[in-house]
């Protein structure tokens, strides 16, 4: 198990992440706006007891911030955390049948992480270090399933290679599209705290059915079955009827329509309060909740 990342004060460490979090202008999985509200919408449904131990472990229970971890340490993981910086998604291909073996090599994808640093949290001999280090990849990864170009793959590095132009005229991959531009335009310039507060009672009566089931793989699957469904039928989909599956993504360049804008806003918005749902969901039951 790895225990080198958090030393020293993890305070002072949340807060030279903020600042890098401000300096960074590259879109990671769903950006920093949607993991911190992800992590908001969890922080309030979490339980007595789940708020207790994670100050007890973190220092604070500021899963906005935790959120922002893997992302602003992505480089320095992945040197010496070899593959880490496939953790951040499933590829599960549109077009091909690959087994999860094939697509997941050596549990070096999201569902096999989330599953293994859950056991860390619920395992009574793992040491507080390798607890803070699970909450930094929990509190990451359970958001970035839920965006679903997390959750499938074209042979384009999760859209990364689709070029787009947005009805505003700006120009970007169709993966930073879905992780940035979507949630700005939803939640730009409001408070996220009150963001994450009115998602949690809007979806209040969706969450018993997306909570269900033991937090173990074919949970974490299932989870990002309805990511991938997704991708194929309301990120792809509108763009190509055929799923893309010859597309030369070298010459292709797409001006999504105000349309297609329009019809991914309520699923951004679904996604992250989903997200924030399963994500406190899990914690509570680590602790016994």
């Amino acid at each position: 198990m790895h225990t080198w990342i958090v030393s020293g004060y993890v305070g002072r460490l949340f807060l030279a992440g903020l600042l890098l979090c401000i300096a960074q202008s590259t879109a990671h999985a769903w950006g920093p706006k949607g993991h911190r509200i992800v992590g908001l919408i969890a922080r309030d449904l979490l339980s007595p007891a789940a708020r207790t131990t994670v100050i007890q472990i973190m220092g604070s229970d500021d899963l906005a911030t935790f959120a922002l971890y893997l992302d602003q340490h992505k480089d320095d993981l992945d040197r010496r955390i070899p593959g880490s910086r496939e953790w951040h998604y499933d590829d599960v291909p549109i077009c091909d049948d690959k087994s999860y073996d094939e697509y997941c090599p050596n549990g070096t994808c999201a569902s096999t992480q989330i599953v293994r640093y859950y056991g860390v949290l619920s395992d009574i001999h793992a040491s507080k270090q390798q607890k803070q280090f699970a909450v930094f990849v929990l509190t990451h990864l359970l958001g970035d399933i839920h965006q679903p170009l997390h959750a499938a793959d074209n042979d384009d590095r999760g859209g990364n290679q689709i070029r787009v132009r947005l009805p505003d005229g700006r120009s970007m991959n169709l993966h930073a599209a879905w992780d940035t531009s979507f949630v700005e335009r939803l939640f730009g310039g409001q408070n996220e705290m009150n963001v994450a507060k009115a998602l949690v009672q809007k979806f209040a009566a969706d969450a018993p059915a997306w909570q269900t089931g033991k937090v173990n793989l074919a949970t974490i699957k299932d989870w990002v079955a309805e990511s991938d469904k997704l991708a194929q039928d309301v990120v792809y989909g509108p763009l190509w009827p055929n799923r893309a599956c010859q597309v030369d993504l070298e010459q292709t360049r797409i001006a999504l329509s105000e349309d297609y804008v329009q019809q991914a806003q309520p699923i951004v918005e679904k996604q992250l309060a989903k997200a924030g749902y399963r994500l406190a969901a899990v914690l509570n039951r680590a602790w016994g909740n």
